[in-house]
């Protein structure tokens, strides 16, 4: 059994958006949680996260990536951009204070908006089957 190109790429959304991915490595079922660092109320999860614990002997968490890891895709997103002007601004913008809102902010309103979530969402998918290769977990 194999995971499909479809869930890695669902694994990889739910990554970026902030949680956490429990992979059953029987079933290859997975299941989502807010990620431990950004839980505001933990019980809201804590259900989920025992019936998890409690019914699958077998299971790895994929978590999110790190701060530097997601600050590099933003930095080499920036090598993929024609429009010199915007490449410049970028650029300033992740060598100051909050990086990650203002590039968000900047991208959100540039004709590049939807090559960033195709560049993004490749990333976090190739980042997510370094973690399968890790735990040697196959996929197509």
């Amino acid at each position: 059994m194999k995971l499909t190109a479809k869930q890695i790429n669902e694994i990889a959304q739910e990554l970026e958006a902030g949680m956490k991915v429990f992979l059953n490595r029987e079933t290859l079922e997975y299941k989502s949680v807010l990620d431990w660092d950004d839980m505001v109320d933990p019980e809201i999860w804590e259900e989920e996260i025992e019936k998890i614990e409690n019914e699958w002997t077998d299971y790895i968490v994929i978590n999110k990536m790190e701060s530097r890891d997601a600050f590099r895709v933003m930095e080499d997103f920036v090598d993929e951009i024609d429009d010199q002007r915007l490449k410049e601004d970028l650029i300033k913008i992740l060598s100051r204070k909050s990086p990650f809102a203002n590039f968000k902010a900047e991208i959100e309103s540039s004709e590049y908006r939807e090559k960033w979530f195709t560049f993004r969402i490749k990333c976090y998918e190739d980042y997510v089957k370094e973690q399968l290769k890790d735990e040697n977990i196959e996929f197509e």
